[in-house]
């Protein structure tokens, strides 16, 4: 597309962590750079700040907490304050909570015409205890005050937003998440050679039934309970092995729990992946047991790679999943469920192979990345 003006227009893109800007939101910005607007990063540093540059955008590092409460955010926010009056953006483009709250501030003391802040799923929700809820909820409907449209990638989130008046003075809009490339994420791209040259690699056997989680080791991910049930399936006399592909502050409480449980041989820590696709080619089913999600990732690239999905029922991945046709919903808590689920694929490899077939389609037709660029473009 040509150019608006002669100078483009200067849109920023704001995380609390870069890798987020890096995963998830490259497309979306790739997609204003060819609309005619100068597309520019500000995030906390997680090491991504080579690959963002690399993808053709300056990116500018600030001391950003995750923890809500730490001094490192006024810091940011007034850098920020200050980037802001200077750059003079058309557009911020808010994600992630801590960033979100702090940069819809500054942004409209700072004059930004427009304040789009995307919810990749309230902190606020329904497994969440009721001071934590109460504490989010207000934050979110002071900073809505500031803010002229927000993105919602769930329906539970959408119709919050709505009932609740979260944007007092804006608008709500509902898209599907971030899309992903159905392209780039085909099993039958892959060779057959691969399954067996990885669980070689991983030192797996042939008969190992594969269970995937794709998660960032922390708290919210509770994945204590998918390990549980891995435990009790092999309990009951079935070869099921857990790859945890993925790292975090937890990384040390979870192996020490793996080592009480006496399964250092079935679960296996894999670290932050680059090779995502393949793994998930090489499993044979996702698990994700999560306390809450805005519409997870690791759920729409199992999907469009065939796998079936074997989740708690939380908000985002009940969008994602549905029960009994591209994979299994069970009460959130309740692991003996996720053992009774994955002991049903095993024996039955036909309805897992079905399931896996029938996500994909649903992810072509409804959470690509082509038709989530159409929406947000």
């Amino acid at each position: 597309m040509a150019k608006r003006d002669s100078v483009p227009k200067k849109v920023l893109f704001l995380a609390t962590v870069d890798s987020h800007i890096y995963y998830f939101h490259i497309p979306f910005m790739k997609l204003l750079k060819e609309m005619g607007y100068d597309v520019e990063v500000a995030a906390g540093a997680s090491g991504f700040k080579e690959k963002i540059v690399k993808e053709g955008f300056k990116i500018y590092s600030l001391p950003f907490s995750r923890n809500p409460l730490s001094f490192n955010n006024i810091r940011a926010f007034f850098i920020l304050l200050i980037l802001m009056k200077k750059q003079k953006y058309v557009m911020v483009h808010t994600h992630t909570p801590v960033a979100s709250f702090v940069g819809r501030v500054a942004a409209k003391i700072a004059g930004v015409p427009h304040v789009v802040y995307t919810a990749h799923g309230f902190h606020f929700h329904e497994y969440g205890n009721k001071l934590t809820n109460f504490f989010y909820y207000h934050l979110e409907k002071f900073a809505g005050r500031f803010t002229d449209v927000l993105i919602t990638i769930n329906e539970d989130d959408y119709k919050i937003a709505k009932e609740k008046n979260i944007i007092a003075n804006g608008r709500v809009v509902y898209i599907k998440g971030v899309g992903v490339d159905v392209e780039k994420l085909n099993p039958e791209d892959f060779s057959s050679d691969l399954n067996m040259e990885y669980r070689k690699r991983l030192g797996l056997d042939e008969n190992d039934f594969l269970v995937i989680a794709v998660a960032e080791l922390i708290k919210r991910k509770n994945l204590k309970d998918i390990i549980l049930a891995i435990k009790s399936v092999n309990n009951r006399g079935y070869r099921a092995r857990l790859l945890i592909a993925g790292d975090g502050v937890m990384e040390q409480k979870l192996r020490d729990f793996v080592s009480a449980n006496d399964l250092q041989n079935k679960v296996f820590f894999l670290k932050r992946r680059s090779d995502v696709p393949e793994l998930l080619y090489c499993s044979d089913v996702l698990a994700m047991t999560s306390l809450h999600e805005g519409l997870p990732r690791s759920v729409m690239e199992a999907m469009a790679m065939e796998k079936p999905v074997v989740a708690y029922n939380i908000r985002g991945v009940r969008d994602l999943v549905v029960d009994e046709e591209t994979g299994f919903l069970v009460k959130f808590g309740d692991v003996s469920a996720l053992a009774e689920k994955i002991i049903f694929l095993i024996n039955h490899p036909n309805v897992a192979k079905e399931m896996g077939k029938k996500g994909r389609k649903r992810i072509e037709e409804n959470f690509s990345l082509d038709i989530i660029l159409k929406q947000m473009e």
